[in-house]
């Protein structure tokens, strides 16, 4: 009883917080950065460890000067995941330019479904927007939270242009019902999350062992539909562009392996470029391989 209490209140708050305009919401955030870098010390030695590992080049100096620039970041994106409760489709088209979202659309004049790729990186929040860009039905894959009440509250939002949440579970079952209707559908997946300990497919992952979901790269190939990364870039403060690359037209002509690796790869590409924007909080190396469990290379 407490705990839904306190849920509705943080809610509550939650929503008077998104009524703000943006250049309160942005004074906020660097209020937030001051308490959570410098008071709390949220996750910081996560962080920099995860920093560390990642990039065993860099000295101290330049792995605390992205760590801070993460921190910032991190208050910005927490406060605008905040805000898009309340954005309108006019809110985002000023903020989210998304580049080629025909590359993807070809294939709804085709009849076939798609699966988009995506990590945690620039504001992956914001990408409700793309349900007014693309023609597909866009099926957000998500990993429910703990909390119901926070996880219905945030699954509004991420369908309020006409996504439809899907909880990572019933991926596949939900694909397959939408086949059989001859619905061509936008299989949307943060496929960085961090599987159970229980999954066997491990890999590289800026130069560290880091263990996959499968998922992603088993959908695109059993039901040979064309398989894209979704690239968000933060061009300034409150700004971002969204745009895809077709990976393989033809996914069942590879393997689960060959897909994992290309996704990999990608995503090492452009975290190594601007790597303060990736989600480092996260504790995304918690794991450790079991022995004999292989490491693919």
């Amino acid at each position: 009883m407490k705990n839904n209490l306190s849920s509705h209140i943080g809610i509550f708050f939650i929503k008077q917080v998104a009524k703000l305009p943006f250049w309160c919401i942005y004074l906020l955030a660097d209020i937030f950065y001051l308490i959570v870098y410098y008071i709390v010390g949220y996750r910081k030695e996560v962080v920099i460890q995860n920093l560390k590992n990642s990039f065993p080049e860099k000295v101290e100096k330049e792995i605390k000067t992205i760590s801070k620039k993460f921190f910032r970041h991190f208050s910005d994106l927490t406060l605008e995941s905040i805000k898009a409760h309340k954005m309108r489709e006019k809110d985002f088209d000023k903020r989210v330019v998304v580049k080629n979202a025909e590359v993807v659309n070809q294939f709804f004049e085709q009849g076939k479904s798609v699966v988009v790729l995506t990590m945690h990186y620039g504001n992956w929040e914001w990408s409700n927007i793309l349900s007014t860009y693309q023609k597909h039905q866009i099926l957000a894959v998500y990993k429910p939270l703990h909390n119901l009440l926070f996880d219905q509250f945030m699954n509004n939002t991420r369908k309020k242009f006409g996504a439809e949440t899907v909880k990572d579970s019933l991926t596949l079952r939900t694909v397959i019902n939408k086949r059989k209707k001859n619905e061509p559908v936008f299989i949307g997946l943060v496929a960085d999350q961090t599987p159970p300990a229980f999954h066997k497919f491990w890999m590289l992952f800026l130069n560290q062992e880091a263990l996959f979901f499968q998922g992603p790269a088993s959908i695109s190939k059993r039901f040979n539909y064309p398989l894209f990364f979704q690239k968000m870039k933060k061009t300034k403060r409150g700004k971002y562009e969204i745009s895809f690359e077709l990976l393989y037209e033809n996914p069942s002509e590879v393997s689960e392996t060959e897909i994992m690796k290309t996704f990999v790869a990608k995503m090492e590409e452009i975290i190594r470029k601007e790597p303060e924007y990736y989600l480092w909080s996260h504790r995304r190396w918690k794991h450790t391989r079991p022995e004999g469990i292989p490491l693919i290379l």
